[in-house]
């Protein structure tokens, strides 16, 4: 299990640390710890409470949100892609950015379509929110993710099928790599591309309870239900989530 530390020791203490959200299985959150252990490094951790006002947090980090990430006195971040550079800075190995200039973009490019705005968290995200929204009953969690998000009924309509495309470029992707032999989504080497994925998962196709222990009452909300996101989750992208998790993720994954 995650040793929680009080976010008052963590904001005080030196070296790396990381608020993460706690109890569930948060894409950027997930991916940045489990970069971390993959390059041994050493950190504390902080708790975020999903749809909190959290706001020692905000005075310390100006994010409500997780993950934010600390290196001694630098500036706390929360960008997905500063949270990557950092690592690398901190462990150049193994090396989770590909050296290729090519690959490097095609990797960041995908990247940001898993996690950057209205890409496929970002969507998911909206789904979610929507029909408590709608509902004008909306708990007060609900309304400052949907404020987070930018909730707004336009970007939800088209939700699914932009989930639905980013699915069939990333199976496109992965097909091409295996048929030539390679098992990762970008060049001959694992990548932050295939770490994301698997997070990225938790919010479509959960890993079961033993390895992905959601709250069981939550636990509905993170499974994609729609006909044309289930048709686009072809089986290479889940059988990729699976060798990615077994090969470099804790089992189960901490929340």
């Amino acid at each position: 299990m995650i040793d929680y530390r009080p976010l008052t020791e963590v904001i005080k203490a030196k070296g790396l640390r990381i608020v993460l959200v706690q109890g569930f299985p948060s894409p950027w959150g997930q991916a940045a710890k489990t970069m971390f252990e993959i390059k041994r490094l050493e950190y504390m951790a902080g708790p975020q409470l999903m749809g909190q006002e959290n706001k020692e947090l905000v005075d310390w980090s100006g994010q409500r949100g997780g993950p934010v990430v600390a290196w001694n006195d630098e500036k706390p971040i929360h960008n997905w892609v500063d949270i990557l550079y950092l690592a690398e800075r901190l462990a150049p190995t193994p090396a989770l950015i590909p050296a290729d200039p090519l690959q490097r973009v095609l990797m960041f490019g995908m990247a940001r379509e898993l996690l950057g705005e209205l890409g496929l968290v970002w969507n998911r995200r909206l789904q979610m929110v929507g029909p408590a929204i709608e509902s004008g009953g909306a708990p007060e969690a609900v309304v400052r993710m949907a404020q987070d998000y930018g909730y707004n009924k336009h970007d939800t309509e088209l939700a699914v099928t932009r989930t639905a495309e980013i699915l069939k470029m990333l199976a496109q992707q992965l097909k091409a790599q295996y048929s030539r032999g390679a098992k990762y989504f970008i060049g001959d080497s694992l990548s932050a591309l295939d770490i994301y994925w698997v997070t990225c998962m938790n919010v479509l196709d959960p890993l079961p309870p033993e390895k992905c222990p959601i709250p069981e009452n939550w636990r509905p909300g993170f499974v994609a239900n729609d006909a044309e996101i289930t048709s686009a989750l072809v089986p290479i992208l889940r059988q990729h989530r699976d060798k990615i998790f077994a090969e470099c993720f804790r089992d189960p994954m901490e929340l």
